[in-house]
């Protein structure tokens, strides 16, 4: 039966097929424990794996023709983690491999804004971001009720036509003006405007990179055996400290995965009561 054999003979019971899901969860650090955020579920894991890792020193009795072993000293000793996840587009999940933070991005599109000069000097064939008048990225112009202009500035002023003078990529809030278009010449200023707002705003999710030098925390494991389904085998890492591990694919033609590599360290608060304050295992008696 799976956990501690009693029985003293092989039981297939305890081949191995891994799956198992992955949860992550900060620490109070006086306590030790998960916060009251609780535990996230970072999604589906292809791989994890654990490493366990001694340093020795090893001592030769030199008093014989030939050298033997008489004494082998463990200096140090480590459990690594290494996993990956596939649910990349999860910004949460993203911002631990970008050892940053989640946030939300006011988007300007919900409000009004008055004609200002978007481009002084324009160059024909290039993209532009579109922003407002005190310099934030404006977003998701396809949004119910929005209503802007572009305009070649001058005196008067002249409307721009899309798919004439430029084409746009509303949700992401970039204009290019067209090469073939006989309105503007390089070199020509480009006023913008929003005359009416967002009927339903939406702001944006993101993720601010390097805000965090350390991603620490409770790590469960919870192993569920392809050999064995419903037999489940937890790991608690006390707290495991993670960092991401290699690339992140940008495009290919197979789902990307970010990877993870980690050190379970020992956690010291007050609130761990377990044997080892690194990893401890459990499974029921069954």
């Amino acid at each position: 039966m799976p956990g501690i054999n009693t029985l003293g003979t092989p039981n297939t019971q305890d081949y191995v097929v891994g799956r198992g899901k992955i949860l992550f969860a900060l620490n109070n650090s006086i306590t030790g424990l998960p916060t009251d955020d609780g535990f996230r579920d970072l999604g589906n894991a292809p791989e994890f794996t654990v490493t366990e890792t001694t340093e020795e020193l090893k001592h030769a009795n030199s008093r014989d023709c030939l050298k033997f072993t008489d004494k082998r000293f463990v200096i140090s000793q480590e459990i690594g983690i290494g996993f990956k996840l596939d649910e990349t587009r999860n910004f949460q999940n993203l911002a631990l491999f970008l050892s940053g933070t989640t946030s939300s991005f006011d988007n300007a599109h919900d409000t009004i804004i008055t004609e200002f000069t978007l481009i002084n000097d324009v160059k024909k064939g290039n993209w532009y971001e579109i922003r407002n008048s005190t310099g934030e990225r404006v977003y998701n112009l396809d949004a119910t009720g929005v209503v802007y202009t572009f305009e070649k500035s001058g005196a008067p002023d002249v409307a721009l036509v899309e798919n004439v003078d430029y084409e746009i990529d509303e949700q992401m809030g970039l204009i290019r003006f067209l090469p073939a278009g006989i309105v503007l010449t390089d070199g020509d200023p480009i006023d913008f405007a929003m005359t009416t707002a967002a009927t339903t705003p939406k702001d944006l999710d993101q993720v601010n990179a390097l805000e965090t030098s350390e991603i620490k925390g409770t790590l469960l494991f919870i192993q569920d055996n392809a050999g064995d389904c419903g037999q489940k085998v937890e790991w608690r890492f006390h707290q495991a400290n993670l960092s991401p591990d290699g690339d992140l694919p940008m495009i290919g033609d197979e789902v990307s995965v970010m990877s993870f590599k980690g050190v379970a360290e020992i956690n010291t608060g007050t609130g761990i009561l377990d044997a080892s304050r690194v990893l401890t295992v459990r499974t029921y008696d069954m």
